[in-house]
């Protein structure tokens, strides 16, 4: 049973669905988007009104956007993925330890935020939909002395306070918009929720401060909201692998999304590291995030999110050159053409089967005689499964750690990557602090299990009425709430 439901999470959460450090605005030429219904300057957002409201129950991106505006975490994620202190003071890692020094702050109704609403938020948090993968690494939370919390890890992370950023209730209140401690306070009435400015906040003082949440039913809904004008905002993560151009504004950010080509190690061909390293060099990046991601993604070169604090100053760029890469498949004695390779894609994705057929053309440039085989999701969970393919497209969301052990280490995204690999060695070493990134890294170059190729974007739309700079992220896209304004 446990594996049947790892490879459902893996179908969901993998390849198949579906702020980078600049925006990407849209400045095509369109009808201009209509000015929103504006009273006495009050925000209008969608939510689902067929979700919970319950940050620890809600599962769509509508809901799970707008309650960041409600709940505050230990801390909160930069567009570099940096840990900022929030409720928390400073945090440090020491082994299988992570201590934080909680600082002094009050939940909206005044009752100060204790370790104890901490230690209840971390439990429901870790068994939540929203925050189970990011917090799968944390066995415990325990008060130590004052207002000091340790975490306990089942295996060493030098960068697990990234995961803290769960959101903290009051502990005992079960209901949905339990009392938290964010930037705004909401009150129902009905369906219809208002969000106040936190007055207790001392450094939060927004220029709107009311916000409605209106709800909808459907993604269709809340489109079709904001192009009319009765809502300003909108979220879309583009995981369907559709962009469709509506009457609005947008702005990119990147998200933690890791689409790359992964290797069948049992396979005849590809498990030659020379192979592996020819197709590393034989695809063109560029062309991939233009067109098949029609600019809706950011070129990887590395398993790492490209935007990560840790990679900042690293050069890491991979260009395209079929030379060399003829060279290494020469080098490596391996007769490509010998018999024809199994490729699969996601048929159900737009983006994604552009970037096959794409890679398939490089392949086939190499001397390859390449079978593109397109599924649906399914169906390429049990391909996978019996192992029946040389190489898949693969995607999966990586956690804010930037945690690789679904790929390496045996977890959910590990189909056909062995886990005894010198990567897989290597990033056991990084984990434990016995190595360096670029080790790791330069041992994965080396041995390349799995090719980057892109990480995702995400889009926000906006209507005329509303201005700001709109730096989004994909820890808050309300990451700068406190400068919107209307024209």
């Amino acid at each position: 049973m446990k594996k049947i439901i790892a490879l459902f999470l893996c179908g969901v959460l993998l390849l198949f669905t579906a702020c980078t450090s600049e925006r990407i605005i849209d400045t095509e030429p369109k009808t201009e988007p209509p000015q929103s219904e504006v009273n006495d300057g009050i925000l209008n957002l969608a939510y689902s009104s067929v979700d919970t409201l319950n940050p620890f129950t809600c599962t769509t991106s509508a809901n799970l956007q707008v309650l960041r505006l409600i709940y505050d975490g230990l801390f909160k994620l930069d567009a570099a993925y940096t840990p900022v202190p929030n409720l928390a003071v400073d945090g440090s890692i020491d082994g299988k330890n992570v201590t934080v020094n909680l600082g002094n702050f009050a939940f909206s109704d005044g009752t100060p935020v204790s370790v104890t609403d901490v230690k209840a938020s971390f439990e429901k948090a870790k068994a939540s939909p929203a925050y189970a993968a990011r917090l799968a690494n944390f066995e415990s939370a325990g008060a130590y002395e004052g207002n000091i919390l340790v975490f306990k890890l089942t295996n060493s992370d030098p960068y697990a306070l990234s995961c803290l950023d769960f959101p903290v209730t009051k502990n005992g209140d079960e209901s949905d918009l339990a009392v938290g401690c964010g930037r705004y306070v909401p009150t129902a009435d009905g369906e219809e929720i208002t969000l106040t400015a936190n007055n207790a906040k001392s450094d939060f003082d927004p220029v709107i401060k009311t916000i409605k949440l209106l709800p909808v039913k459907d993604e269709s809904a809340v489109i079709s909201s904001l192009e009319v004008g009765n809502t300003c905002f909108h979220y879309n993560d583009l995981s369907d692998g559709v962009y469709s151009r509506i009457n609005a504004h947008s702005v990119e950010m990147g998200i933690n999304s890791f689409v790359y080509i992964a290797f069948n190690s049992a396979s005849d061909i590809f498990s030659n590291e020379l192979v592996r390293q020819a197709v590393n060099l034989s695809i063109d990046r560029t062309e991939i995030v233009t067109t098949a991601f029609q600019g809706h993604a950011r070129e990887a070169f590395s398993p790492f999110n490209p935007d990560w604090y840790m990679l900042a100053s690293k050069d890491l760029i991979v260009s395209k050159n079929t030379q060399g890469a003829a060279e290494l498949v020469a080098k490596s004695g391996i007769d490509v053409s010998a018999r024809e390779i199994t490729f699969i894609v996601n048929s159900e994705n737009p983006f994604k089967l552009e970037t096959g057929e794409l890679i398939a053309d490089y392949l086939e440039a190499l001397g390859f005689e390449v079978n593109l085989t397109k599924m649906k999701s399914a169906e390429i969970v049990d391909a996978l499964n019996e192992g029946n393919y040389d190489i898949y497209l693969g995607e999966t969301k990586l956690t804010p750690n930037m945690n690789l052990s679904p790929l390496f280490l045996g977890g959910s995204a590990s189909f056909g990557i062995s886990n005894i690999s010198d990567t897989s060695k290597r990033y056991s070493q990084l984990l434990s602090g016995d190595c360096e990134i670029m080790d790791f890294i330069n041992t994965f170059n080396d041995d390349l299990p799995v090719i980057p190729v892109c990480y995702r974007n995400a889009a926000a739309s906006y209507t005329n009425s509303v201005t700001a700079s709109f730096a989004c992220c994909d820890g808050d896209v309300f990451a700068d709430i406190e400068t919107w304004s209307f024209k």
